[in-house]
């Protein structure tokens, strides 16, 4: 599975499935992205939610995209954040894992996340990310692609942290025996991560990857188990080389590659 952290509107992605954060009622009244998705998919999906008749906290609900680009929306109504003592994070886990089932059992492959609860609901992004990430990243392997579409840069980089996290955390737990191939498949993920275009330039794509080797070759040289400390460090290092690294441009060349990791 190929996932990606993208800045973006949700409204225009090209998925198969968009997830809104929505409020219970369903129609359109969570926040700006809520309201965007009922605009962009006009009256007939508003009155398609309408019919659903609502959704509980922690579940979600799927109608067809209408206008919108995406074929289907799947409503995935997160907590309100109070705290974090109410079982908050437990009720947008809940959400995700029921919005990958919705668009599991529709057939869709390439999905694409807005960042539930933390614009509208005031769940705090940092918290959301290394909740959910993870959960995406290990649950999602149904799905060819999923993208988390980010409403700025500053939630892009939360995100983006959160993916290098979880791979530098599997890095330090594999076994010497799995060891090669899955730092074969951490670079090609981390580099993909902000790459925009669906079909990478195959020759500046690998000296990405080559590149980002280069940048984790210290941390993956140190004795394991290496320290919390170690693990943020590399991912300081990580998160500074997406700021240096350059484009990388469409080309058609590099499907073969990226399917035999995905």
């Amino acid at each position: 599975m190929q996932f990606r952290v993208l800045v973006g509107d949700i409204t225009k992605w090209p998925a198969d499935a968009i997830v809104n954060s929505a409020s219970s009622s369903l129609l359109g009244l969570s926040g700006a992205v809520d309201r965007a998705v009922h605009k962009a998919g006009g009256i007939s999906l508003t009155a398609a939610c309408r019919s659903l008749k609502g959704c509980r906290t922690g579940d979600a609900k799927i109608t067809f995209g209408y206008k919108l680009p995406a074929k289907y929306v799947i409503h995935a109504v997160g907590p309100i954040w109070v705290g974090g003592k109410r079982g908050e994070e437990e009720e947008l886990l809940s959400c995700y894992r029921k919005s990958l089932s919705l668009a599991e059992d529709k057939g869709v492959r390439y999905l694409a996340f807005t960042s539930v609860s933390t614009e509208d609901k005031r769940y705090p992004r940092q918290r959301a990310a290394a909740a959910v990430v993870p959960l995406l990243m290990e649950e999602g392997g149904k799905m060819e692609r999923i993208d988390l579409v980010c409403a700025d840069a500053e939630m892009q980089a939360v995100y983006t942290r959160a993916a290098v996290l979880f791979w530098l955390r599997h890095l330090n737990d594999a076994h010497k025996d799995e060891l090669a191939d899955m730092i074969e498949e951490a670079m090609i993920s981390l580099v993909m991560l902000q790459v925009e275009t669906d079909k990478p330039d195959p020759i500046a794509f690998a000296e990405q990857v080559r590149a980002m080797k280069r940048v984790l070759r210290p941390f993956l040289d140190m004795s394991q188990p290496r320290g919390i400390v170690d693990i943020e460090k590399a991912a300081d290092t990580v998160m500074q080389s997406y700021q240096e690294q350059p484009e990388i441009k469409s080309s058609s060349g590099l499907e073969s590659l990226l399917q035999s990791y995905y």
